[in-house]
């Protein structure tokens, strides 16, 4: 019996080793979770950036550069993160992205108490470098999906196009004419 109950245990012991599955963490990081361009992801608890697979300055040039069909700028924070933090990130970011956009006031909006990823699923995490990765996802600029399509500029028919055949016809270069005559007769 002895031999018997020796196999029966070696063979579970096998099986369980050779053929146990992942963690649901481990599925998570390679499958669903993975950094996504140009969004900036900061260390837990610091204002640092955190190692992506892309650089920072790529992520301010393409903000910059796209920063008119953007509908919104948002910054997330874990909940275990103060709203000062997230002050102090927003300062920052705002530094990083003027060297690369001029005169235009960049506007990134807190999400305050929500994050985007909860602290059960953080918690299942085996090892403190999984932990980190984790928690990076919640300490996140997001600018993905808030691209809108470009609007055509439009030039009023009021002002006159010049190759319009219909503001030719109504005269409205001949109307400008008229107008400067008048100004000018009346000073």
């Amino acid at each position: 019996m002895s031999q018997i109950t020796l196999k029966i245990i070696s063979l579970l012991f096998l099986t369980t080793t050779l053929s146990a599955q992942n963690p649901e963490v481990e599925k998570l990081l390679e499958g669903e979770l993975k950094m996504t361009y140009p969004s900036i992801y900061f260390v837990h608890n610091s204002t640092e950036y955190a190692e992506m697979g892309y650089t920072v300055d790529s992520c301010f040039k393409y903000i910059a550069g796209h920063i008119k069909y953007l509908n919104s700028i948002v910054i997330w924070k874990d909940s275990s993160e103060t709203e000062q933090l997230t002050g102090a990130r927003i300062k920052k970011l705002k530094l990083d992205i003027n060297k690369y956009v001029a005169s235009r006031n960049v506007d990134i909006e807190s999400m305050e108490n929500l994050q985007k990823i909860s602290q059960r699923t953080i918690n299942k995490a085996t090892t403190d470098k999984q932990r980190q990765y984790l928690l990076s996802f919640n300490s996140v600029l997001d600018v993905s999906g808030a691209i809108r399509k470009r609007k055509k500029i439009r030039r009023s028919h009021v002002e006159g196009r010049f190759f319009c055949r219909e503001c030719w016809q109504r005269g409205c270069f001949s109307l400008r004419k008229k107008a400067k005559k008048k100004k000018e007769g009346k000073q």
